[in-house]
């Protein structure tokens, strides 16, 4: 009478496991690269969106409040200052931004890193808005996040701003 034994392995080989930590790899140096570029083009969005809501924010306010309203931007020090009243900055008063909850320059990569003013086409770097929303000049303001830029557009008779 032959008897069998039952060899049972509870475990993986050696050569499974290698194989398995090779594709957890490719995977990892194929999705690494994708998830920074995703990263960096949803801030650059995210920046776009702030800039058109203060953009927006500075025309509606400037209607509202029946008064002039300014956004200077300095591309040096990559911010940019809103504020309002009957004289040009530096002597306006700084306008309350609502979405930080404060007033003073809002530094675009301290909340978006990465994120840089490239350029500014409005004369004196500054767009004004009277009390019927009507902006000083038409011009544009870009965005960069190192590999993508973004222009956002600000029509000369409408103030309306364009993405």
């Amino acid at each position: 009478m032959k008897v069998f034994y039952k060899s049972h392995s509870g475990g993986f080989t050696l050569i499974e496991i290698i194989i398995v930590i090779v594709i957890i790899g490719i995977i990892t140096i194929v999705a690494v690269p994708q998830m920074t570029n995703t990263l960096r083009t949803k801030r650059l969005y995210d920046a776009v969106e702030k800039l058109n809501d203060d953009l927006n924010y500075c025309r509606d306010y400037a209607i509202s409040q029946h008064t002039n309203t300014w956004i200077v931007f300095n591309i040096a020090t990559n911010s940019y200052q809103m504020s309002f009243g009957t004289t040009p900055p530096p002597a306006s008063t700084p306008l309350y931004d609502p979405a930080r909850n404060t007033t003073g320059a809002f530094m675009i990569n301290t909340d978006f890193i990465g994120i840089a003013l490239q350029s500014v086409s409005f004369a004196g770097l500054s767009i004004s808005f009277n009390w019927w929303g009507t902006p000083s000049e038409g011009g544009t303001v870009v965005l960069n996040n190192g590999i993508n830029t973004h222009t956002t557009t600000v029509n000369a008779e409408t103030g309306y701003v364009q993405r």
